[in-house]
């Protein structure tokens, strides 16, 4: 399984240089398009986590951009394409889908109440060029996660989906990560 974008720096309509009717609260709610390719048969859900381990020495933690999971796939191909906007558009377009939290609702940033809290908000490295890790799992099932779980929350569901309650059989849960850039 892999990620495909059509760049490797993330475009400013999609970071901190998009315009205002883009916005809400300051921050970027576009997302970006990508492909996922490579999905075996019988994973029927796609989970994604955006980071920013860049920000570590600005803010003092990985920022999270985006959390969604529970995103029904049922291309044959083996491949599912996240269209431009699907952030917002999440739950029209897979209804099943969960939103996660992004850093907004960390008490350091001190933003819980903002509508964007929720949605994919686009990188706005405030001191050089940062790299956001990009990162797509695949399960069976769906995740026993509902509107407003956590980074952590979708971490421990990916754990447990990935080892069945007896031992003699492991299920895997592919993934891929894509690093791509966000200008200052």
């Amino acid at each position: 399984m892999h990620i495909l974008t059509d760049f490797e720096i993330i475009p400013d309509a999609f970071s901190k240089y998009a315009p205002d009717q883009n916005k809400i609260d300051g921050h970027t709610v576009v997302s970006f398009p990508f492909k996922v390719e490579g999905i075996e048969p019988g994973f029927n859900y796609l989970h994604i986590a955006m980071t920013d381990p860049d920000s570590i020495p600005v803010a003092g933690f990985a920022w999270i951009h985006w959390c969604a999971a529970n995103i029904r796939i049922s291309d044959a191909l083996g491949e599912a394409k996240i269209p431009e906007d699907f952030s917002r558009q999440m739950k029209d377009l897979a209804p099943a889908s969960c939103y996660g939290k992004n850093s907004l609702v960390s008490r350091f940033v001190g933003q819980a109440s903002s509508p964007a809290s929720s949605l994919y908000i686009g990188p706005t490295p405030p001191d050089k060029t940062h790299f956001y890790l990009l990162r797509v799992w695949a399960t069976e099932e769906k995740l026993e996660l509902k509107d407003g779980f956590y980074l952590s929350d979708l971490l421990k569901g990916l754990r447990k989906a990935g080892s069945a309650p007896d031992a003699s059989s492991t299920l895997k849960v592919p993934q891929a990560s894509i690093l791509l850039g966000g200008r200052a």
